[in-house]
This record gives C-alpha cells, structure tokens and sequence, in this order.
C-alpha cells in the first residue's frame, strides 16, 4: 500500500554532493536525457518517439526502461538506494512522493514530478527511486 511523508526538505543535499551511477551504454538519443544513472548496463538510450523529454533504455537482453526526465530530483536521492527507507531524509515541503513495496500493486499513472520510491517489503531495502 502506498505512503507518502511529510516533512521538510533541511537534510537534502544537491546532487552535485555525490557521484551517480554512470552505466557503459550507446546513447542514440537526441537530446540526450541529463542523467544516465537510471539506465541498465550495456543499454541503448533513445528518445521516445511521440513524447519529448521522454528517454528509453532498451538492454541487450530484450527489457525495456522508461526515464520520465528529473522534474521530482529523483537524482538528489540516488544516494539513498540500498539504504533502508529510515535513511530518507525529510520530504521537501513542495515534493510528491510514493513509496511502495517492489513487489506490491500501485496505480501506473504517470505523475512526472512524483517521486517513486521502490524497496523491500522483507528488508525495507531501498531498490529504486525515479520520477513518474
């Protein structure tokens, strides 16, 4: 079952504080997103073909990724994946956020300046965080 905290935002540090992610992938997207932390390994990136500010990453393996841009500053909050949801910092005042189990059910519509955060029911281990 969804949650969403309320809070401040006193604890958040701007994502220039900490390195993301950068995955070795082939960037065929134009533009490019302004982050690649959120795509697999080995991916191919390209830009959604009816939706501008929309990035896909397709694996070598066949699954598919969708990057909705960083309208919620999912990228601030990268630091926090592998960390139990406890380690989260206070909601920004003016933030959207979701959390949600990785395997519970949540409504799929897209809210681009939501964050999603997505971990373990069992462990409480952070597995996600991006925007939609």
């Amino acid at each position: 079952m969804p949650a969403l905290i309320s809070c401040t935002s006193a604890d958040v540090a701007p994502a220039a504080a900490f390195a993301l992610a950068k995955p070795d992938l082939v960037m065929a997207a134009d533009p490019q997103p302004s982050f690649t932390y959120w795509a697999p390994e080995n991916a191919t990136i390209r830009s959604h073909s009816r939706q501008p500010g929309v990035w896909i990453a397709d694996s070598p393996e066949g699954s598919r990724k969708h990057y909705f841009g960083d309208q919620c500053r999912a990228s601030e909050f990268q630091r926090f994946v592998g960390q139990t949801i406890d380690a989260l910092p206070e909601k920004p005042a003016d933030a959207i956020w979701r959390l949600t189990c990785s395997k519970c059910v949540a409504q799929s519509d897209l809210g681009w300046t939501r964050m999603n955060v997505s971990y373990d029911q069992e462990t409480r281990v952070i597995d996600e965080i991006s925007c939609g």
